[in-house]
């Protein structure tokens, strides 16, 4: 997918879910300097699913939503849905829990900015999801900021998943 196809998605998702809403996933790891193929556009946000959704709908936006296992640690919500033929995600954070946020201006965005999820917040929502490919960005990410090793791999051990990556950091 070209890149300018998502960077334009993910202005349009900042527009309309306004303050509260940041970029996430493939993209917010390119924004921390390591780029990497993506193919969709994610966005976490602490607005209400009710808000998310009527934003989504009032711009002509068909969505899905999968609800969280409440008695689990789950995310709350994940929305899903498609815009210029990207798809997209927008999901609640475990817990409600705040998250910095940062503007990027994109090369090629036309000079317009996105708001991305701050570094040390992304590392966490990375080792949270704790998928394969998640704990390979958290690496790469920790390659190029190494003075958040420490903080990460504390998190990593609260979450359970610090061996694996520690593989994933040791492949590389």
């Amino acid at each position: 997918m070209r890149p300018g196809r998502l960077i334009r998605v993910a202005q349009r998702l900042a527009e309309l879910l306004g303050n509260g809403s940041a970029l996430a996933g493939g993209l917010a790891v390119a924004a921390w300097g390591e780029i990497r193929a993506t193919r969709d556009v994610d966005f976490v946000s602490l607005r209400s699913l009710s808000e998310v959704e009527e934003a989504l709908k009032n711009a002509g936006l068909d969505t899905v939503t999968r609800h969280g296992d409440p008695y689990s640690d789950d995310l709350p919500w994940v929305l899903k849905g498609e815009l210029e033929g990207v798809p997209f995600q927008v999901f609640a954070p475990r817990g409600g829990r705040l998250f910095s946020v940062v503007s990027v201006s994109p090369t090629g965005g036309g000079g317009e900015t996105i708001p991305v999820v701050g570094l040390e917040d992304l590392l966490r929502l990375k080792l949270e999801a704790g998928g394969p490919k998640d704990l390979w960005d958290t690496a790469r990410l920790l390659r190029r900021h190494p003075d958040q090793v420490p903080s990460t791999m504390a998190c990593a051990s609260s979450l359970g998943v610090e061996t694996e990556l520690r593989r994933w950091l040791e492949r590389e």
